[in-house]
């Protein structure tokens, strides 16, 4: 069931930092981490794993930076390796946000439905695959990435 109580942006950040950084509701509830659903007159049209981190923009409370991870990783050394130029950040326009469960419903201003949901089968395995990449980068270039402020 869905909350009735609509989330302000402080809310609907803390909770989908904490679903995205993998904390649960209760001490020791780990999840995997999140990805987005979004939904267009009630069918889906799109689905991708994404990044942990997310802020909100600095000149619109309604908009939220994230990084949906839209393929998978090819490989550099054994290791995963992803082009950032595929793996660009987002800005969400939310009108309104609820809890459901674990799940964020989002409004968009395009009229489309958003859930920002534990990440499970093929998404769960790419954003496994986008931590461990991730590691392999210099700390000021995770810093960036992390920071969503520029592709």
């Amino acid at each position: 069931m869905i909350d009735s109580q609509p989330l302000s942006s402080v809310e609907l950040m803390a909770r989908l930092q904490d679903l995205l950084a993998g904390r649960g509701d209760d001490a020791g509830d780990d999840l995997p981490g999140g990805e987005l659903v979004v939904f267009d007159e009630g069918r889906e049209v799109f689905r991708a794993a994404l990044g942990r981190h997310t802020r909100l923009d600095d000149d619109d409370p309604d908009v939220i930076w994230i990084r949906p991870i839209v393929t998978s990783a090819g490989s550099e050394s054994n290791l995963p390796a992803f082009d950032l130029a595929i793996v660009r950040r987002r800005a969400l326009h939310v009108t309104a946000a609820w809890q459901d469960g674990r799940r964020l419903v989002l409004e968009l201003d395009t009229g489309q439905r958003a859930h920002v949901e534990p990440a499970r089968g093929p998404q769960l395995a790419v954003l496994q695959d986008f931590d461990t990449w991730i590691t392999t980068l210099a700390g000021e270039q995770r810093a960036g990435i992390e920071a969503l402020g520029h592709d």
